[in-house]
């Protein structure tokens, strides 16, 4: 296929396109967090030590500190009347509005289930399904930014969220589990074609990343399925103190008939995305350093949450709600919204970044990639992020240009993504006409 002009203009024999970086317009929050048997109460986790008026007073100081905007939740009990009262006496209480929750399933019959609290002003929910359901639900929701342009034509951003609770346990038996359930999903996502921007969380009560189900998660045979922790940091997580940072189980230390003990020395809980999402190719980007789990300041390793004094700077109010909340701790983390602005320029271009040049031929792209020098790899990306094409340049001096015959690619949109020797990769939305 002809790769032909960009847009509608008069134009030189070369055309220049200068895309200059995207700063977010906007910015939503995400959270996961185990409710330790909300409205569940059982033989050990009874109206004595998890109380739910109580519950619901702590969790109110948790919200109203941390203001999700999706908030996913582990270990409500098997109820849709837990979820209409988390959204009521919880979320839209003290001053909010606008909280709405998903649809309540249970195919699995387990005495613990999953649910998506959304705030309406940010996403409106457009379908939902339950991916997989080997332990219990694992379920999908997808929702668009509810964008205050939608109306002049802007389009519509979608992100897709998979919940899980996954099976718990260190024996072998457990540990296949789990890989059934990631395998579950990620053989749902392939085959339904799901691309784009993905959320993967909730409690995978795993003990490392070299367990087979998180190394299917992330680094699956099919690259732009792949998930990414945010935080990179893979390894060992169960009782390694090199690892306190990053760890979200256990809030207590001492005996509990109801909550798990021992002190912080899990990392359970997580909230990993596709490249999409990190790289921000289609309208939201991670917040770098935005990740996070709350109340954790690195100091907790077999210690409780609140011994000894907290240094995280979290509200004194706030992490007392943690400790009496829940044996986890909730992870949040911020996604940016985008514009991808673009704009035709025959100006000279900006000291650091990309410089598309097209021939008047249509059959060859000349990427100016300035400010950086030595060896530079590019790609070229699909919309629904698989790399159709690498290539390297290199130069001693500023700009490093790669040319690419780009003839065979449908028009249509696809993005540039571009790795410097030093600093950050750079990604950059580009029009093929």
């Amino acid at each position: 296929m002809v790769f032909r002009k960009i847009l509608v203009f008069f134009l030189p024999l070369l055309i220049s396109l200068s895309v200059y970086p995207v700063t977010p317009r906007d910015t939503v929050s995400v959270m996961v967090y185990n409710l330790l048997f909300y409205g569940n109460y059982t033989s050990f986790c009874n109206s004595q030590n998890n109380n739910i008026d109580d519950k619901d007073a702590h969790l109110r100081t948790i919200i109203a500190y941390s203001q999700p905007d999706l908030f996913a939740v582990n270990e409500m009990g098997p109820d849709p009347a837990n979820a209409t009262r988390i959204r009521d006496h919880v979320l839209n209480a003290d001053g909010r509005t606008g909280y709405a929750h998903v649809s309540y399933t249970n195919t699995t019959g387990s005495g613990l289930v999953n649910m998506l609290f959304y705030n309406t002003e940010k996403f409106v929910l457009y379908s939902e399904d339950v991916a997989a359901a080997v332990v219990r639900d694992i379920n999908l929701y997808t929702l668009y930014y509810n964008d205050p342009l939608l109306g002049q034509g802007n389009d519509t951003i979608f992100l897709h969220v998979f919940v899980t609770h996954m099976k718990a346990g260190s024996s072998s038996g457990d540990q296949q589990r789990r890989m059934q359930e990631a395998s579950a999903v990620m053989s749902y996502i392939d085959q339904m074609n799901i691309r784009g921007n993905l959320l993967f969380m909730g409690d995978f009560n795993m003990n490392s990343s070299y367990e087979q189900a998180f190394q299917q998660i992330t680094y699956h045979p099919n690259e732009s399925i792949r998930f990414h922790d945010p935080i990179d940091q893979p390894g060992v997580w169960w009782n390694n103190p090199e690892m306190a940072p990053y760890h979200t189980q256990s809030t207590r230390t001492g005996q509990h008939d109801c909550f798990v003990t021992g002190g912080m020395d899990d990392r359970y809980d997580f909230i990993l995305a596709t490249e999409s999402i990190m790289e921000g190719w289609q309208g939201m980007v991670y917040i770098e350093d935005s990740y996070n789990a709350i109340g954790q300041d690195g100091l907790r390793f077999n210690q409780s949450l609140i011994s000894p004094p907290n240094q995280s700077g979290v509200p004194q109010e706030v992490i007392l709600a943690l400790f009496n909340m829940s044996d986890h701790l909730p992870v949040q983390m911020q996604i940016g919204i985008t514009d991808y602005v673009s704009s035709i320029s025959h100006n000279d271009p900006p000291a650091a970044g990309i410089h598309v040049v097209y021939d008047r031929a249509g059959k060859n792209v000349a990427i100016h990639i300035h400010g950086h020098a030595g060896s530079v790899s590019v790609e070229l990306i699909s919309p629904a992020g698989i790399s159709l094409l690498r290539k390297t340049g290199t130069t001693l001096t500023s700009p490093v240009v790669v040319q690419a015959d780009v003839s065979g690619f449908a028009p249509g949109l696809y993005f540039i993504a571009v790795k410097p020797p030093t600093g950050k990769k750079l990604i950059e939305k580009v029009f093929i006409y």
